[in-house]
């Protein structure tokens, strides 16, 4: 991914008031490319095909991604937490289907109505600045039944 793409994620990068480092770009290029949350150690793994990079850079970079709403950070319960672009990057919220067996979790498109966040917020009278929605369940890849993984995702 280079020039006009590159040139988006610097926006981004200075929207949210960070300068666009090469490593914060080659983060953000990995979870721009997926359509998935996914744990940083395969975040780690694309990032290293770019450019070399250590755990605890990524990890801090992660963090302030997270902070400035430009990732989302997920808890699986299986000590991996799982990143994917967050709201401030996207422009929408959005709900995860995951797999209990194989870990993998997937960003659900379509989920922007699943809550009403300004409705919520008025019934706990408090501002909402966020909210997370999980399916788990057992993919077809898992289940071996030779149903399309991708199929009836909305």
């Amino acid at each position: 991914m280079t020039g006009r793409a590159d040139e988006d994620l610097t926006a981004v990068l200075a929207r949210a008031g960070l300068d666009p480092t090469a490593v914060r770009l080659a983060v953000l290029r990995a979870l721009a490319g997926e359509d998935r949350a996914f744990p940083a150690a395969d975040i780690l793994a694309a990032v290293r095909r770019a450019m070399p990079v250590n755990k605890v850079t990524l990890y801090r970079i992660l963090d302030l991604f997270v902070e400035k709403g430009l990732a989302n950070r997920h808890s699986c319960g299986d000590r991996a937490f799982r990143y994917c672009l967050g709201p401030r990057f996207s422009g929408r919220a959005h709900g995860h289907a995951y797999c209990l067996r194989c870990g993998r979790m997937e960003c659900l498109p379509g989920t922007e109505g699943l809550i009403d966040v300004e409705a919520l917020g008025r019934r706990l009278s408090m501002e909402v600045l966020g909210v997370e929605v999980r399916i788990d369940g057992v993919c077809a890849a898992c289940r071996g039944d030779g149903v399309d993984a991708g199929a009836g995702k909305n």
